[in-house]
């Protein structure tokens, strides 16, 4: 069982960062966090990776899961 890490603040404009195990550094600026139709919070984010053969693309995720893959807090 894995251990989580304490709630970050999640919010519109936020920057996270996280390293792959692959050491691909995945940069996610947030567009929004909003609640599905059954209450669980998502996040809709933007992610650039910093590697040569990729572009940004838009995902979501449930906000749990935003936060425990992208811990970092990066100043925009």
């Amino acid at each position: 069982m894995r251990r989580r890490k304490a709630p970050v603040d999640v919010i519109e404009g936020s920057v996270f960062r996280r390293t792959t195990p692959g050491k691909i550094v995945e940069t996610a600026r947030v567009l929004a966090v909003s609640k599905d139709s059954v209450g669980i919070p998502h996040v809709r984010f933007s992610v650039h990776y910093e590697r040569v053969d990729t572009a940004d693309e838009l995902r979501t995720l449930a906000l749990s899961s935003f936060s425990e893959l992208f811990s970092e807090r990066v100043l925009a």
